[in-house]
Order: C-alpha cells, then sequence, then structure tokens
C-alpha cells in the first residue's frame, strides 16, 4: 500500500508526457554514495532516493540536476537528471535536441496558458540546457522542442 502511494506520488509530481523524444543521448550513471559526497554530505551512512529527480543523504535531500550541473559545469547539452530505480543509479542525461509534448489536463493546464512561457518552465525539467527552438499547441497538447544554441550548432558545421 505504501508503494503505491509513492508511485502515484511520483507520477503527480511530472507532466503529463505524451511524447519525450532525446536525439544522440548520453546517459552518464554514477552511484548514490558519489552523488552525496559530491554534494557535500559527510556522513553517507543512509542514502535514499526520495523521488525521480531528488535523493537523500542522511536526511538532507538533494536534487539530482543540480548534481549533474555541478558535475558538468560546461556542458551545453545536459538536459535532465533522474533516479534510475532499477539500476540504483543517478543519471544525468545528455542531448542535442529534446522534442517534448504535454496533455494540457487539469494538472498541467498551467502550461498551456502561454505556450512560450509553458515550455521554459518544462525546459528546466526536461532540457535545462537547451533553449526553446520552437512551440505550439496542437488540440490540447502543448509542443516544445528544445536544441544546442544557434551560434553553437553553426560552429560546429
Amino acid at each position: 500500500m505504501i508503494f503505491l502511494k509513492y508511485f502515484f506520488f511520483v507520477l503527480s509530481l511530472q507532466a503529463a508526457v505524451l511524447k519525450h523524444e532525446v536525439s544522440n543521448p548520453q546517459y552518464k550513471e554514477f552511484d548514490y554514495l558519489e552523488v552525496c559526497q559530491a554534494m557535500g554530505s559527510k556522513n553517507t551512512v543512509l542514502i535514499t532516493p526520495k523521488s525521480l529527480t531528488e535523493i537523500e543523504c542522511l536526511n538532507k535531500n538533494y536534487s539530482i540536476i543540480d548534481f549533474c550541473l555541478k558535475k558538468f559545469p560546461m556542458e551545453k547539452t545536459l538536459t535532465r537528471g533522474y533516479i534510475d530505480f532499477h539500476a540504483k543509479k543517478a543519471v544525468c542525461e545528455l542531448s542535442n535536441s529534446v522534442m517534448l509534448s504535454v496533455s494540457c489536463d487539469s494538472r498541467d493546464l498551467v502550461y498551456c496558458f502561454k505556450p512560450k512561457e509553458g515550455c521554459e518552465k518544462l525546459r528546466k525539467i526536461y532540457a535545462i540546457g537547451l533553449e526553446v527552438a520552437h512551440y505550439s499547441m496542437l488540440e490540447k497538447n502543448i509542443n516544445c522542442y528544445y536544441s544546442k544554441p544557434i551560434g553553437e550548432s553553426l560552429n560546429e558545421i
């Protein structure tokens, strides 16, 4: 019963994602202990994943994206940080672009009133190092496309 409550709590924190496509993804995995130590936790006796995006190191919570930003401070393709519960690892995801489609249901309607601002808010969850390149509203869905800054892409040609 406790597991079911936890499962639904974690689901309620995330937007109703209909589509999440990542181009050329790279996944950097880290042990929980490494995350806690990097975030400054001296005593790492008790380490527990708190949610899909947070870890608890002896009663202090740390965001996985904060760890990823600390680990890769100059990386412009960092998209998100999350817990892989199956592998028992923290994951930093890197990608050149992200395509996201979110349903505008009652819970996520806040993203849909102003699509440009909604995509910017969602960027902080799904594509933190990228920029909003395109956004649109189709039916009852907000669609966001994120990519590296245009100057960065042109320099690679």
